[in-house]
């Protein structure tokens, strides 16, 4: 049998066989240290934490961090902000991350009122909300005029948190899904180039060595293993090209993108 027939329905897959380590804010040397190292070979957490340190300690005001997570980015805000973590309540259970200062919410609207924030931070989340034009609509009533909002996306990324991952949006999706929202002054920036790109999914296929799908034999899942430890050297080199590649301007291909909007007067 050939054909579409003898492939997978990607539809029925449920969830992934691996799954990459939670970005926690470290306190202390060696968890610091820990977090530096996973965010050199995690190119996706490397990249956005290198956009988010160079603008959120620039941030005052009132923060909304929605989709926060374990807020692995509040110690980049400056102490004088009042910061308010959102999340919703099911991600305790889908994504296995929580916060004991998170406000959890059900529904569709976002448990704050009108006109609350100075500065909205969404990473990695648009990527898992099944309706973005309606989450974008709450990001617009919570902002205050003039408020502005900082989003990253993923782009080149696998598909993870199956099945709760929904699309990939373009910069010209982006701009077109922002804009209806209400959003001015749209700025799209790219993370990586051709070359991270590359380096990325060579990595990415070193780590699918390391971890054997769930169902794979014994034998052959030692085997994968075995051929993932030898490729340990080359994914640091890959590792060492990709993070040197990143000031180099890309063109069509990113890894992601980060994302800046403001809400107009």
């Amino acid at each position: 049998m050939s054909g579409l027939a003898n492939r997978p329905n990607l539809v029925d897959v449920r969830a992934e066989h691996w799954k990459p380590p939670v970005y926690r804010p470290a306190g202390g040397v060696w968890p610091a240290l820990r977090a530096r190292l996973l965010r050199f070979m995690d190119l996706q957490a490397g990249t956005i934490w290198r956009d988010l340190a160079a603008e959120l300690p620039k941030v005052a005001g009132t923060v909304v961090d929605v989709g926060c997570g374990v807020q692995p980015y509040r110690p980049l805000f400056s102490a004088g902000v009042r910061y308010i973590g959102i999340d919703y309540a099911d991600t305790r259970d889908t994504f296995r991350v929580e916060a004991p200062d998170t406000i959890y919410y059900t529904g569709d609207r976002w448990p704050l009122e009108d006109a609350t924030a100075d500065f909205v931070l969404c990473t990695e989340t648009l990527e898992h909300v099944a309706t973005p034009e309606v989450f974008l609509a709450e990001m617009f009533r919570v902002l205050k005029p003039g408020g502005r909002a900082l989003l990253t996306v993923p782009f080149a990324a696998r598909w993870h948190f199956i099945p709760y991952d929904y699309w990939r949006p373009t910069p010209s999706g982006l701009d077109n899904a922002l804009r209806r929202a209400g959003f001015g002054e749209v700025r799209v920036y790219g993370r990586g180039n051709t070359f991270t790109i590359a380096c990325y999914k060579g990595m990415a296929f070193c780590y699918s060595l390391l971890s054997p799908r769930e169902g794979t034999g014994r034998a052959s899942a030692w085997v994968s293993r075995c051929l993932g430890v030898a490729g340990i050297p080359a994914m640091m080199a890959l590792a060492v090209g990709a993070n040197a590649s990143l000031p180099w301007p890309g063109s069509v291909d990113f890894l992601g993108f980060t994302v800046s909007v403001e809400k107009p007067r």
